[in-house]
């Protein structure tokens, strides 16, 4: 009987994904990401104006889930859209995030949330731009990075 030492056991959880569940991870770790950029973006914004406590409309759990939740959606359209549709799923799931994003963007700026001009300005400030980045992170950050082999080895 030989006693083989160097026998190593090789796990290859990346087989197990389907294109549905590698769409979903990259969905969470870009969400992650974009989540991190907000909260900077939010704190060097809070620091910078001295923005009061009565202010604090947009807090770190919106951010948070803000964040992760639209680009795990974008995950999820993205696999039925590049199963349905091939390589314009893409281009249709990136034109849909453009498009919200936009609107958002315009819905944010008409409206008048909070109670003086201040907070009302001080709002758009600190919203308009969050939204832009969740909605360039879906749109351009998302199939660049669902397409890179580094970051499926990093995430998976």
């Amino acid at each position: 009987m030989e006693n083989n030492t160097n026998a190593k056991v090789v796990y290859d959880f990346q087989s197990y994904h389907t294109p549905v569940t590698r769409a979903i991870f990259v969905g969470v770790f870009i969400g992650f990401v974009t989540a991190l950029v907000t909260i900077a973006y939010w704190a060097a914004y809070v620091n910078i104006t001295g923005l009061g406590r009565s202010a604090y409309v947009v807090n770190i759990q919106t951010l948070c889930f803000g964040s992760i939740i639209p680009l795990v959606v974008c995950g999820a359209l993205h696999a039925v859209f590049t199963y349905y549709l091939k390589k314009a799923g893409t281009l249709l799931n990136s034109a849909i995030f453009i498009l919200a994003g936009l609107w958002l963007i315009i819905v944010a700026s008409k409206g008048d949330y909070g109670d003086t001009a201040q907070h009302i300005r001080q709002f758009k400030e600190l919203v308009i731009p969050i939204i832009a980045i969740i909605g360039i992170s879906a749109a351009f950050v998302f199939p660049i990075c669902f397409k890179s082999k580094k970051v499926e080895n990093m995430m998976l």
